[in-house]
């Protein structure tokens, strides 16, 4: 059945609509384009330029829309565990390179360390509603300069999910990464694509050389790109839902036609990252219900447009694991979900993505869990009427719970959680009225002891290593 999405949140001749100002953004404004050499490719392609901004013909947006991939599989290297992504189902990943974790034992923030980053990695192993982990936390300790490549080689080595790479913004990590992904996934990438990896041009409407450069070493090794477009509105871009998602639609259409005349084939999802602000302190907080709006008609432009999506979010401007955290977090994920997006992100952070923690992570699988739930489509036959165990009921005295038609409903159709309390108040207090976050810290710790460490090919491990220490050598 093809997938109708439960939520729009403009017609599909807004739709329209916004897309042609996105396409005209990029015919009257132009992107600016730092490199001469990409300028001179977008020049031969039918665009003209003006010193260093680049006009966009229609036929190259249009080619490159019709080149969009629809569908892609992730396939895990070391345990082979597949994703199968296309438009219509939704998956959901965690953030990436949150600069602070919320230590387990003080729940005080502090700077996010490379034991934080396997910790993270091993509890998200096990969380069945997490499909794609990211490098949930930066690693403190290593130098930034191959700091988004430390990660990477990290998650591949300790996931046992296909990944998404790390948000890259340095050519010569993309550098390394690109041959990282190719030591663990061969040389074929294009058709047996391991994971994933975020770029993301500037806002408002400017592809630096580092961001070209790195989508180069990206793109020609066929990695899928997710292209996060990151404008915030009121600061670099117009304080509105639409006009900030209308100039994002206007990057990502342009990044895209970079990355097409790159590699024709590579796989790319719309990843729009709409922010406001708080335009008292000019500081971008990601709890707004905005987030989640922006996000869901993002995913509408997304669908119209043939990309595969990826936006917030399970996020939150809260920075603490609280009520507010659970509600901003509700709201946000469900809407993007029910508007039908392929990748939903958010999963552990806290604080506008400031921050994470182990225990976030548990309590947004049951979020996830829930978001799931009321996003399956609702379908029921006869027989799900249970006619027959009502009949029992009404004529022979009988009880709803000795039926056949309660015994096969039992496990699947009321929402059973996995953290959550589910009982009545005298069995929370047997329980010693342990309060949610305890239970989810404590479940973090059995998640990590029950995660079993996947083996590496000693061949593969030399390789990185060795790559590793070239990367050191060049680099720091």
């Amino acid at each position: 059945m093809t997938y109708i999405p439960h939520l729009n949140y403009v017609s599909e001749e807004q739709i329209k609509k916004l897309h042609e100002y996105g396409v005209g953004l990029l015919a009257n404004l132009g992107m600016r384009v730092e490199d001469p050499q990409i300028r001179a490719l977008l020049c031969e392609n039918g665009c003209t330029q003006k010193g260093d901004r680049v006009y966009f013909c229609e036929d190259l947006i249009n080619r490159t829309l019709k080149a969009q991939k629809r569908n892609v599989t992730l396939t895990s290297p070391v345990t082979g565990m597949k994703k199968e992504m296309e438009i219509g189902k939704t998956f959901i990943h965690s953030t990436g390179g949150a600069p602070w974790i919320a230590d387990m034992k003080t729940g005080k923030r502090r700077n996010g360390e490379l034991n934080d980053l396997i910790d993270t990695i091993r509890v998200m192993n096990q969380l069945p509603e997490l499909d794609v982990p990211c490098a949930l936390v930066y690693p403190s300790e290593v130098p930034s300069a191959i700091t988004q490549l430390q990660q990477t080689a990290t998650m591949l080595e300790y996931s046992h999910k296909p990944i998404y790479g790390p948000g890259i913004s340095i050519a010569s990590n993309a550098k390394y990464i690109a041959e990282l992904f190719k030591i663990y996934g061969g040389n074929d990438l294009q058709n047996n694509p391991i994971g994933l990896v975020g770029i993301s041009p500037e806002s408002p409407l400017f592809l630096p050389k580092e961001i070209t450069d790195t989508m180069s070493h990206i793109v020609k090794a066929g990695i899928p790109v997710s292209i996060l477009a990151a404008p915030m509105g009121g600061l670099t871009s117009p304080l509105s839902v639409a006009g900030t998602v209308g100039q994002a639609h206007a990057e990502i259409l342009a990044f895209a036609a970079v990355a097409y005349l790159m590699n024709p084939e590579c796989v790319m999802f719309y990843g729009s990252r709409t922010f406001f602000a708080n335009m008292r302190n000019s500081q971008s907080i990601l709890g707004l219900p905005e987030t989640g709006i922006s996000s869901a008609l993002a995913v509408q432009l997304a669908n119209y447009c043939g990309f595969m999506s990826d936006v917030y979010g399970l996020s939150c401007t809260s920075c603490a694991m609280d009520e507010q955290a659970g509600y901003e977090k509700m709201i946000n994920g469900l809407l993007p979900a029910i508007a039908g997006a392929t990748m939903v992100t958010g999963f552990g952070s806290t604080a506008s993505v400031m921050c994470c923690s182990l225990s976030q992570l548990v309590l947004d699988n049951e979020i996830c869990a829930m978001i799931r739930k009321a996003k399956k489509p609702f379908e029921f036959s006869d027989e799900e009427l249970g006619l027959e165990a009502l009949e029992y009921v009404i004529n022979d005295g009988e009880t709803f719970l000795e039926q056949e038609h309660t015994i096969d409903h039992l496990r699947s159709e009321v929402f059973q959680p996995s953290i959550g309390f589910d009982s009545v108040w005298a069995d929370w207090i047997k329980c010693g009225e342990t309060p949610l976050t305890e239970r989810a810290a404590d479940r973090a710790l059995d998640l990590i002891r029950q995660d079993v460490v996947p083996e590496v090919k000693p061949e593969i491990k030399t390789e990185v290593d060795k790559l590793l220490e070239l990367a050191k050598r060049e680099l720091l």
